[in-house]
């Protein structure tokens, strides 16, 4: 029994940790009903069992709003509505979904990190097998920069026959962490990209220890990440595991054949993840909607070939009006996956669902001050 009950802490502590993981050691006691010394153990063990990295998970399609404050901060209205025409289109950024297929010999790993370079678009690359032979998953400021990407990935693998693919993602589900180099392009003001910059990797730090690094106080940090929550661009600080559970990471390409049936049905596949997760590990890792076709991607970390095969299953018998690919990823080039156990309540398919009256009501805690030392113990 209390083996069982050491567990279900554990678990509790990464759902917890998974939608605030600057929770503060005293409130995770609380939360797991137990003593601030027992947690403070449970944080410890789980920490280093799955290789936690705390990191900060934004809504990259708000970024737009704290790039157009700055940009009017020192203009007259005059002077912003003479440039708006031309400051809105290099305003924010959008994500994007790059699929290649190699015919014939394929690169080599080294062949294709250098191929996608330098450059701040690429997040995350992985090789797969099915449809598709590589997988990264881009964030660029606009629709041409994202082709350019592709284009030099292109020219640089020159030598190699492929295809290459290039969809607008819309994410409704998971993350992918941002690089540095993606952080270093957001023209917002200094205090908040300091803070995104101080909380990626090290999203538990004080903010004192975050400040220091750029010469500046434990306040102006506070306040930035109050202002950037507030307008919900920071939409929490979480983790990834470096070393996960999961040994099989695969991916539904998700194409709608008729639209009607697809949209009828969504909800169903909705209400089947958020019961499965309810009381069991979550291995939903990211989801977007994508145009071209219309439908969805959909990438999942798995325990087992069952587990891998039970998900594809319930994505086809819950929804109509679909197809259907999957594709495995087999090596990971740059980057990490956001996998975290999370609290599907927080997730906006459960909102779709509580709207209906499908789910029960959760309330949104409100939004509290940050600690300035979440690890005091």
């Amino acid at each position: 029994m209390e083996a069982k009950n050491k567990q279900e802490q554990r678990n509790k502590a990464l759902r917890l940790l998974s939608v605030d993981a600057r929770i503060s050691m005293q409130e995770l006691a609380n939360k797991l009903g137990t003593t601030k010394a027992n947690a403070y153990g449970v944080f410890n063990e789980v920490l280093s069992e799955y290789g936690m990295h705390f990191v900060p998970e934004i809504s990259i399609d708000k970024l737009w709003k704290w790039e157009f404050i700055k940009k009017a901060r020192l203009r007259t209205k005059r002077g912003i509505i003479a440039e708006a025409e031309e400051e809105m289109p290099l305003t924010g950024f959008s994500e994007y979904i790059i699929r290649i297929k190699f015919f014939g010999k394929h690169p080599s790993d080294e062949e294709i990190t250098k191929a996608i370079g330098d450059s701040y678009v690429p997040q995350f690359a992985a090789r797969t097998t099915g449809e598709c032979d590589l997988l990264i998953y881009a964030v660029a400021r606009s629709y041409e920069d994202a082709i350019m990407f592709t284009g030099t990935v292109n020219r640089s693998l020159g030598k190699y026959d492929m295809l290459a693919y290039t969809d607008r993602a819309w994410s409704c589900f998971g993350f992918f962490p941002m690089s540095n180099k993606l952080i270093e392009q957001f023209d917002i003001f200094d205090t908040y990209k300091n803070l995104l910059f101080g909380l990626n990797g090290t999203g538990r730090n004080t903010f004192t220890e975050i400040g220091k690094k750029f010469n500046q106080g434990p306040a102006q940090m506070l306040y930035a990440y109050d202002r950037l929550a507030k307008t919900e661009i920071l939409k929490r600080v979480t983790y990834f595991e470096s070393k996960p559970k999961a040994t099989i990471n695969a991916a539904a390409i998700i194409r709608v054949r008729n639209i009607n049936d697809y949209e009828r049905e969504l909800n169903a596949w909705y209400m089947k993840i958020v019961k499965e997760y309810e009381n069991n590990e979550n291995e939903c890792v990211y989801m977007c909607d994508v145009s071209n076709p219309k439908g969805m991607v959909v990438l999942g970390g798995f325990r087992s070939k069952e587990r891998a095969n039970k998900f594809f299953s319930a994505i086809r018998s819950s929804m109509k009006g679909i197809e259907v690919s999957r594709i495995d990823l087999s090596k990971v080039i740059m980057g990490n996956m956001g996998t975290r156990d999370f609290d599907m309540r927080y997730t906006s398919q459960y909102k779709c669902l509580e709207r209906k009256k499908l789910v029960p009501s959760m309330r949104e805690r409100a939004q509290e001050i940050p600690v300035e030392n979440p690890d005091n113990f």
